[in-house]
């Protein structure tokens, strides 16, 4: 959905420039931000995915504010439609970062793991199999 998106957007682009190039430049700054409007979405998800909050929130699923449609609407690239998950959104968030503060401690020992998970490769190059 995302890349179809994008497709749409890019050859509304190209044919306002074709057609009426006096309205190039504004043709171009909506492609500008319709490309970052998807991708800013989904990081946010993408960044957390692997934190210990996110994977209670799916593993202890509860609808409240509608968040479960709001989810999947984002998970399935429908962020530019005229759904109306915004809200929704919001409240996951919200309720994701309460249970972020309510977990720190676990949350820091999680963060702590990772970043000694995630080394460059020159910092691995000592360790293990040559």
């Amino acid at each position: 959905m995302l890349a179809m998106n994008s497709a749409f957007v890019g050859a509304e682009a190209v044919d306002t420039c074709l057609r009426q190039p006096k309205k190039a430049a504004m043709a171009f700054k909506h492609f500008d931000q319709a490309m970052k409007h998807g991708p800013k979405e989904f990081s946010w998800f993408i960044y957390r995915v692997t934190n210990p909050t996110m994977r209670n929130l799916f593993m202890t699923p509860r609808n409240y504010f509608r968040v479960r449609e709001a989810l999947l609407s984002v998970l399935a690239g429908d962020i530019f439609g005229k759904t109306p998950i915004w809200r929704s959104l919001l409240a996951f968030k919200a309720i994701y970062y309460l249970t972020f503060l309510a977990n720190l401690k676990r949350t820091i020992m999680a963060w702590k793991r990772r970043k000694l998970n995630i080394r460059s490769v020159n910092d691995a190059e000592g360790v293990g199999c040559r």
